[in-house]
């Protein structure tokens, strides 16, 4: 992402204005506040570093597939053992909305950070409006020389004012374009498992055609509560009829438009009209992040859309859906093109690490063939690669051969599409309104409060107005 003139990137904002837009919360916000600076050097200018420790830090983002969480912590200690060095490795949150942002910005104002940070690629542009990460340019070339091109939405989350920010690690499968399904409950009902559901008309039609309550078979396994879940489909039903938050030179707001409400308005009727209500989930409307998990896991829904997670944890327990699970192709709205990028996720060294020298040597450890190809490997589509030279590699091309959907996943992943600031390149503003919730809000006005659409886009618009005239998007 290049400096945009309109200065959404500028950091205009103290850290605790911009903490709030992001959604931190007050007891985030008065960590931050409250901080002790970290001493200034003698000369001026940065803070500096906070006194070497003595070991290195290492956070990362929680798992909803808890193997492979342990997996990555136990290839960072190892690390740790054959370099002689003590290692601080702990879980944070694992989504983009939730706190780990704020306790980053208070610690980076305390001067006792984390030294690596291995999180999702959504975070990026936030960290980096908030002045909390140190540049990565020499590590981020050294692991493209070593491994070719990362995948296309690596860079725009990565790349900011022409200087890599995160260090690309993994690829994510299962999040964006397909969705989950039961291959057996669509065959039954006279689809195509992988090519049947071509469209979100077929994505709704078969979700009704699978549904059996008798046997507590439901076919919509997709909330639209809080949540990154629930923002995902959100963003994908209004992107994929051609709405969208800004225009792709983030000139203005383009959300209150007739494809937003189009979108809108087709996803409220899956929720409130016969017959497309009846494939609903029990309790569908209260989900959080793990609940489609769960569901998909106890054989009770038959599509949904979420990360190889589930895919990962059905065939770590030997579950018999593993068998019967696959990945859809790109299922394409009215906007007429299948929007195929993938989430992923990297490394980043934060502002005042007391050792960025030993954090990019970890970074670049856990990318090495031996370490990274045994997680990837067993993960399911969970940990894909995120360059290119290696998805040439022997074991992966066999891996792909003998899993079809690992080879859905992969290609999928190496699109363009960045998520929610489509057409746009990853920004603040799209990561306030993730934070926010707006995606969800609005459909819950609809939903349960019965509001028009049209009214209900044009509130969501007001509140996007508000938060991009707090951060200067277009001053």
């Amino acid at each position: 992402m290049s400096k945009q003139e309109n200065g959404i990137t500028n950091r205009m904002l103290t850290r605790r204005q911009a903490l709030k837009l992001m959604g931190g919360t007050a007891g985030m916000l008065a960590l931050a506040a409250c901080a002790a600076p970290a001493a200034a050097p003698a000369g001026g200018g940065e803070a500096a570093p906070a006194a070497a420790p003595g070991k290195l830090v290492v956070v990362h983002r929680r798992e909803y597939f808890k193997e492979m969480e342990e997996l990555f912590a136990q290839a960072v200690m190892d690390w740790g053992a054959a370099n002689n060095v003590e290692m601080d490795v702990s879980p944070v949150a694992a989504e983009s909305n939730e706190d780990f942002v704020p306790k980053l910005a208070a610690q980076v104002e305390a001067g006792n950070p984390p030294d690596l940070i291995y999180h999702r690629n959504e975070i990026v542009s936030q960290m980096y409006f908030l002045d909390l990460l140190s540049a990565v340019d020499d590590t981020a070339q050294a692991a493209i020389a070593a491994y070719g091109d990362p995948a296309a939405t690596q860079r725009r989350f990565n790349v900011i004012d022409d200087q890599w920010w995160g260090i690309p690690y993994i690829m994510s499968g299962g999040s964006d374009a397909g969705v989950f399904a039961r291959a057996s409950w669509l065959e039954e009902a006279g689809y195509d498992p992988v090519a049947g559901i071509a469209t979100f008309d077929d994505l709704r039609e078969a979700a009704v055609a699978i549904t059996n309550t008798d046997m507590e078979r439901y076919g919509w396994g997709m909330t639209i509560n809080s949540g990154g879940d629930a923002t995902g489909l959100i963003q994908a039903i209004i992107h994929n009829w051609g709405g969208q938050i800004t225009d792709a030179d983030i000139t203005q707001i383009t959300f209150n438009s007739p494809e937003t409400v189009d979108a809108v308005a087709w996803l409220t009727e899956v929720f409130v009209n016969e017959p497309y209500s009846n494939s609903l989930a029990p309790g569908i409307l209260s989900w959080t992040d793990s609940s489609n998990n769960e569901a998909w896991l106890a054989d009770n829904i038959g599509l949904t859309k979420n990360a190889a997670s589930i895919y990962a944890k059905a065939l770590a327990d030997g579950n018999p859906i593993f068998e019967d699970t696959i990945i859809t192709e790109a299922i394409v709205g009215p906007y007429g093109e299948a929007l195929t990028g993938g989430a992923g996720a990297q490394f980043n060294i934060s502002k005042g690490a007391a050792n960025p020298t030993q954090a990019a040597e970890l970074a670049l450890y856990m990318l090495t063939p031996e370490v990274f190809l045994p997680i990837s490997l067993i993960s399911a589509g969970l940990f894909l690669p995120a360059y290119q030279d290696i998805y040439s590699m022997d074991q992966v091309v066999t891996a792909f051969e003998a899993d079809p959907n690992l080879q859905r996943m992969g290609e999928m992943t190496l699109g363009d599409y960045p998520g929610l600031s489509w057409p746009a390149e990853p920004n603040a503003l799209a990561d306030a309104v993730r934070a926010q919730s707006i995606l969800p809000d609005l459909m819950a006005e609809t939903v349960t409060a019965g509001v028009d659409p049209a009214e209900a886009v044009q509130r969501a618009t007001d509140r996007i107005s508000q938060i991009a005239e707090e951060l200067g998007a277009f001053g």
